[in-house]
């Protein structure tokens, strides 16, 4: 990629309203209130102090933040409006222009706000520019930047899950998505796989082209749900097929990043290994991991400050060590069961 393009890596926190609640797995609570979303805030912050040690002092990188708030708040004494400031880190306030109606999916009712985002960056970006978006609860635990030379060959890369066909993805299977594929069409013979929303790895030319097309994607989705048929019910489905309409690279990603399931007590996949790959989607750690590393950067701590060895020690045992996860005995049994039954 040359030198001149830019690199923008963000996140994004939407704070829903009363009227826009839905279900979130990985924090109780309801959506809307300053205590649910005091738990994003913290993950966004760690998110970004991350990629800070990674990327940080790189004058071809912008760090990003993406929100619907004009309100930036003090959480825990660190002031997160300062916080952007200090670490050049530019807030764009963005409208969600694509909500769903209420019956639309049960769970993740603001995800369709990336295409904001997507939107925005459009305007923004060149064709050879890149674009990392990643979920907040990410972080970096070495720096990705080679792997935008990729984006010279490919408009995109993608990170995918190992389900089966007939796995139910947020209300949908595979076979369903090539269905959906197909009216769209884009005639594909193999079963597509998913990708995952948490990663969006792209250059500028397929964010336009993605800004270019969604209006009539999301007239198409709010037609198949008037009538009660199966739709893209979130962003990574809608995203899985502008990644195979576009050619991007589908996996490619997986040996740099992994949806890490940390809680032994529900389902844990952390493999000897893992510590190695490059981002760390941990969607357990909410309440955890993030929590308990905001709560060291809130007193003043920085991750920079750390040495390699000593940053690498700290997000190993802060985000992947099993016993962070008291045992639960209700639940680790009924975990353990489960898994005896899938071996």
């Amino acid at each position: 990629m040359s030198n001149l393009s830019k690199k923008y890596i963000g996140t994004w926190i939407y704070l829903d309203t009363p009227e826009e609640e839905s279900k979130f797995p990985n924090n109780k609570g309801k959506s809307s209130t300053p205590e649910f979303q005091a738990v994003y805030w913290r993950c966004v912050i760690v998110f970004f102090e991350s990629s800070i040690r990674c990327h940080g002092g790189l004058n071809d990188v912008q760090h990003i933040l993406f929100t619907n708030t004009a309100n930036l708040p003090i959480i825990d004494g660190l002031d997160l409006d300062i916080y952007f400031k200090d670490n050049n880190i530019k807030v764009v306030q963005l409208e969600n222009k694509y909500p769903l109606p209420k019956n639309y999916f049960t769970s993740f009712r603001n995800q369709f706000f990336e295409f904001s985002i997507i939107d925005k960056m459009a305007t923004i970006m060149d064709d050879n520019d890149c674009f990392l978006l990643l979920d907040s609860d990410c972080i970096f635990s070495k720096s990705i930047y080679n792997q935008f030379d990729v984006l010279e060959t490919t408009p995109a890369q993608t990170l995918t899950m190992s389900y089966g066909d007939n796995y139910v993805i947020h209300g949908i299977t595979r076979i369903q998505m090539q269905k959906l594929f197909h009216e769209l069409g884009l005639a594909i013979k193999e079963v597509p796989l998913y990708c995952g929303g948490e990663l969006l790895l792209t250059t500028g030319a397929f964010i336009k082209e993605v800004a270019k097309d969604f209006p009539k994607m999301f007239a198409f989705l709010l037609d198949k749900n008037d009538k009660g048929l199966p739709k893209f019910n979130e962003e990574a489905h809608v995203l899985s097929f502008y990644y195979y309409k576009h050619g991007a690279l589908i996996g490619n990603m997986n040996k740099m990043a992994k949806r890490m399931w940390t809680n032994r007590n529900v389902y844990r996949n952390i493999k000897k290994g893992d510590e190695e790959l490059y981002i760390w989607h941990m969607p357990n750690e909410k309440p955890v991991g993030f929590a308990n590393s905001y709560k060291f950067l809130a007193k003043g701590n920085r991750f920079n400050d750390l040495s390699d060895d000593e940053y690498t020690e700290f997000i190993r045992k802060t985000f992947l060590k099993a016993s962070n996860h008291k045992i639960d005995i209700p639940r680790y049994a009924r975990a353990q069961f489960k898994k005896i039954l899938a071996s």
